[in-house]
């Protein structure tokens, strides 16, 4: 399924490419990973496309990537990198970044009622980490978390141990798949197309994919009848081992 031409490779991060860790600061791309990359980005002349599709922001992803050339589609595609190593959001995006603006320093006070919580703030969306607090209290802080969202004219979107405020009209990592395709000319029925991601924001690139009959759609993780992918792979060595599997018959 995944032999044709061209060949499109669209990865999350976070629990995909790498180990999801206590501060996503820290979070390391295992080096085999990174080299996989380089390989099969140098296969573009033979129709092969990589693209990362991340929560992060671009700066973000470029910075643990350390790879050049590679597009990216960050703050679960509200922003992205254009050829020329700028980056840009949404048209009309001006109302939003004051509404998380305001939002964000609401959620730096609350989280300073609750220990092992932090706020990041990526321009385009915010992410408030809570890996380090007490289980019992994620309830109460899901719940007023999301009512600052709410308050500031935003949508929250849950996440493993995070939530993510975004723009209520905005785009999603759907819309950003779309546009990959449409840019590598995926559209005939001689592509292939893979996309890996673990998190629930990556269920709309799931969603958007499902139309496409040889699109592969892998969930990282145990397998659920919850999620759009039509396949799963066990954890982030699986992503490795897929790339690296991908990158030898190409080379």
């Amino acid at each position: 399924m995944l032999r044709g031409t061209p060949l499109v490779i669209m990865l999350d991060i976070d629990g995909t490419l790498c180990d999801l860790v206590e501060r996503a600061d820290v979070a390391i791309v295992p080096e085999a990973v990174r080299a996989a990359l380089v390989l099969l980005g140098r296969r573009r002349g033979d129709g092969v496309h990589v693209a990362l599709v991340t929560g992060r922001s671009v700066a973000d992803a470029q910075r643990m990537i350390g790879i050049t050339g590679i597009p990216i589609h960050g703050n679960h595609g509200m922003e992205r990198l254009l050829e020329d190593g700028t980056t840009c959001g949404p048209d009309g995006f001006d109302v939003e970044e004051a509404r998380l603006h305001a939002a964000a320093g609401d959620l730096i006070v609350l989280a300073r009622e609750f220990p092992g919580t932090s706020v990041e703030d990526k321009r385009f969306s915010l992410s408030v980490h809570f890996r380090g607090m007490n289980d019992e209290l994620v309830p109460e802080f899901l719940r007023r978390a999301s009512q600052i969202a709410e308050r500031n004219g935003l949508r929250s979107a849950s996440g493993k141990r995070v939530v993510n405020v975004l723009p209520v009209i905005s785009r999603n990592k759907g819309d950003a798949v779309r546009d990959i395709l449409h840019e590598t000319g995926a559209t005939s029925s001689t592509a292939s197309i893979l996309f890996v991601g673990d998190d629930v924001t990556d269920e709309d690139a799931f969603v958007a994919l499902r139309p496409i009959p040889g699109a592969v759609t892998a969930r990282v993780g145990e397998p659920t009848t919850q999620s759009a992918a039509r396949y799963s792979l066990d954890d982030t060595r699986a992503v490795r081992e897929l790339l690296q599997t991908l990158v030898n018959p190409r080379t």
